[in-house]
């Protein structure tokens, strides 16, 4: 009994490794949103959306530049994709966001709190085609007065631009 539990756990040692050593996803580039793709729910959607997302180790810095009817809004983040705890800056509101690999997704859990004290919960899902020129982000977020989800559709701009 002792010498199958030794090869289970030996097993689930190897394959913890394996799964440590799997190069995880890197989602630098310059990103614009498709906007016949994306899905806003009930929010306005946005005229355009760009991404620059540098990318260098664990840190993985998003500049986001979003115009909707005229007023552009720009937000600059940073994740660790090794599950650090980030601080941000959110819509003028201090935010905390962890991050998770789920095989090759991204998963962002970020918890901000708004100008009134109430908590807003998002989980994101970051996920490159197979070809890596379509960066698609879906989130669930979460709030006092109920849950809405949202979808971005970005292509990848070529180098140049």
């Amino acid at each position: 009994m002792k010498s199958v539990r030794r090869c289970v756990l030996l097993a689930l040692l190897l394959a913890a490794i394996a799964a440590a050593q799997q190069p995880k996803t890197n989602f630098s580039g310059r990103w614009r949103m498709i906007k016949d793709q994306s899905d806003f729910g009930a929010f306005t959607l946005p005229d355009s959306v760009v991404r620059v997302i540098e990318q260098h180790g664990v840190a993985m810095n998003v500049h986001t530049v979003e115009t909707i009817h005229g007023k552009t809004n720009i937000s600059d983040i940073v994740y660790y994709t090794d599950g650090r705890v980030s601080n941000n800056t959110i819509n003028g509101n201090s935010a905390e966001s962890r991050t998770f690999w789920y095989g090759p997704e991204l998963m962002v859990r970020t918890i901000e709190k708004n100008a009134k004290g109430q908590q807003i919960e998002m989980l994101d899902s970051w996920q490159l085609s197979p070809d890596g020129q379509t960066l698609t982000t879906t989130s669930h977020i979460t709030t006092a007065k109920g849950s809405v989800d949202l979808k971005l559709v970005c292509m990848k701009e070529k180098s140049g631009r």
